[in-house]
């Protein structure tokens, strides 16, 4: 029989990825659940065969319904909508214990390490995930926890490079030389659908998700091959000049460079591919995506 997953951000960029997954193989149904059940993206998913419900992390009393004869759930919460630690450890602990309620046998968490705890310095969207991943521990709940690198998409949207003088285009990732993991974050569908099938050999367990390690000039070097003939270079900005740029999350982001490069978070090319044989590197998302960064660019 079907086994019912329930896909938190289910018309965002992770939910989606693994609704769509889960849709194309017969052994899973899908009960997509979003704010807005008319959305475009959400009759998309119908369409597919997926179950739309409404509900909201914010609204508890929403969650139980959500869940109710669920096998498995993928959680997702988002620090960036609100920018508010409190709100999102909150969330994460509504539907944690709405799980744990509900008796759901596997829950998949899209979490993070709490850095302050590991590197003594503040980290908020990370630490917020972080501390949920520790609430959904200290419940003993069958959860797992998938941590994604830096997203591909990042390049498109809140870091695309910046023209300068010259012509040329930085990539102001403050990395200062060292290799960085970075995946595309709707390419992941196909690795959680891989976790919820072998279920119980993933309970309990963290997967850092990375499609490619590169240093950011090496990541410059495809995006000039691709897009020639733009010309893009590695930025020398330190992780500590970054988080001084004074913009909304400046100093959380730069915290998180910083962390990326003095502890080397657990992200693994590796088993990605165990998990997706599929999974993009850098070099195949780009040229996959060159319409999409020219546009950004342009």
């Amino acid at each position: 029989m079907a086994k019912l997953i329930t896909v938190f951000g289910a018309t965002g960029a992770q939910g989606g990825s693994v609704a769509n997954a889960l849709l194309e193989d017969q052994d899973f149904k899908v009960r997509a659940v979003t704010r807005n059940a008319s959305s475009d993206k959400a009759k998309a998913l119908q369409g597919k065969g997926a179950e739309i419900v409404q509900a909201s992390l914010d609204d508890p009393s929403t969650l139980g319904p959500a869940l109710q004869a669920s096998h498995g759930v993928f959680v997702v919460t988002n620090y960036w909508e609100h920018m508010d630690q409190e709100r999102e450890i909150k969330q994460g602990k509504d539907i944690a214990d709405a799980a744990k309620a509900a008796g759901v046998l596997h829950v998949v968490f899209s979490g993070l390490e709490n850095v302050e705890k590991i590197a003594g310095f503040p980290c908020p969207h990370f630490d917020a995930k972080g501390q949920i991943e520790e609430y959904m521990t200290s419940l003993e709940l069958p959860v797992t926890f998938v941590r994604f690198s830096f997203y591909y998409e990042n390049y498109i949207s809140m870091m695309k490079p910046q023209k300068q003088e010259d012509g040329t285009y930085v990539l102001g990732v403050p990395m200062e030389g060292a290799a960085m993991d970075s995946v595309s974050a709707g390419d992941m569908g196909p690795a959680v659908r891989t976790i919820f099938r072998n279920w119980a050999r993933w309970i309990r367990r963290a997967v850092g998700f990375s499609g490619d390690k590169l240093t950011i000039q090496q990541t410059a070097d495809i995006l000039s091959k691709h897009l020639a003939p733009k010309v893009f270079k590695a930025s020398d900005m330190t992780a500590d000049a970054f988080g001084q740029l004074g913009f909304p999350g400046a100093d959380d982001l730069g915290n998180m460079f910083k962390f990326y490069r003095l502890h080397n978070p657990d992200r693994s090319v590796e088993l990605t591919r165990q998990l997706h044989p599929a999974a993009m590197t850098f070099d195949t998302w780009v040229a996959e995506n060159k319409e999409a960064l020219q546009n950004a660019l342009d």
